[in-house]
């Protein structure tokens, strides 16, 4: 299992013996935001321009546009994808993924 911002499906699919293996977190831009809210680091950037409240909005846009990406071509490569809504809990999320992966209820 791995996570990062440039693990992009074109460059991971290659590796993958079987495409279950890899299987792609998509949050939505509700999602995002507040996660990053949680964090406490939402005008971490933003804060530091002349604009803060048009930085925030660009910064979340260009997040939500990345997502849109990475979702069409995980969708265009056949490979499986989750939306992270905040609509379930961490445990039912993992509990998803662990199916995604063929392992069923993860102990």
């Amino acid at each position: 299992m791995v996570e990062g911002f440039r693990l992009l499906p074109a460059l991971v699919e290659p590796l993958l013996a079987d495409r279950r293996q890899g299987v792609w977190l998509l949050p939505t831009p509700e999602f995002r935001r507040m996660a990053v809210e949680q964090r406490g680091s939402l005008w971490a950037i933003a804060g530091r321009t002349s604009a803060p409240e048009r930085a925030l909005g660009n910064l979340l846009s260009r997040d939500g546009m990345f997502t849109e990406r990475v979702a069409a071509k995980v969708e265009r490569l056949g490979l499986t994808s989750v939306v992270v809504d905040g609509g379930r809990t961490e445990d039912e999320l993992t509990l998803r993924v662990a199916e995604l992966f063929g392992l069923g209820h993860p102990r």
